[in-house]
């Protein structure tokens, strides 16, 4: 839709705060009217474009991965690192989204789409005696904020190949302890 598309620009370029509703209304060649009946308001826009962007990162790290299993995790969250890294992303969903959304708001929006995402994997994988049997919640939390910070680290260090592979090397390291005997 050209309307999330255009917010997603002018929310990743000038931030929550910056971002001109009329603005993102012209370049979507849509009124402001527009947004407000189908959004609400700027911050169900907002929210509207973070809902898209982790379908969309999660439906890429998934593509390819193949199936379920412990290499589909591996390689799943190996891209969804990369995926993150990139400026928007790091923008609007990590420096913005709990801010603008709110702590509740962000929670339960991560529980549908990131969390919830890593939760399903892990309760496939404990089933199948492939990971160790532990609070999948929890560990799905701990997952995330591992990605979190390695998409960072990658974005801060503009995709340097040394830094890469240390990321690749610590979250590799950390996969591995849920892994059974």
């Amino acid at each position: 839709m050209a309307l999330l598309a255009a917010a997603r620009r002018a929310f990743a370029a000038s931030g929550f705060s910056g971002a001109d509703v009329g603005a993102i209304a012209a370049e979507a060649r849509v009124t402001t009217g527009a947004i407000y009946h189908h959004f609400g308001s700027k911050k169900g826009l907002f929210q509207a474009v973070a809902e898209a962007i982790e379908t969309e990162i999660l439906t890429k790290a998934e593509t390819g991965a193949g199936e379920l299993s412990w290499q589909f995790l591996t390689t799943a969250f190996a891209r969804l690192i990369d995926l993150c890294a990139a400026p928007d992303i790091q923008r609007i969903i990590f420096a913005e989204g709990p801010q603008v959304l709110g702590p509740e708001a962000w929670r339960e929006l991560e529980g549908r789409y990131a969390i919830g995402a890593v939760t399903g994997v892990l309760t496939y994988l404990m089933r199948e005696g492939v990971v160790c049997q532990a609070p999948i919640e929890l560990v799905a939390r701990l997952m995330v904020a591992i990605l979190r910070e390695a998409s960072a680290e990658v974005a801060r260090t503009g995709g340097d190949p040394v830094a890469r592979a240390e990321v690749a090397r610590l979250t590799g390291s950390f996969l591995e302890t849920l892994l059974v005997g």
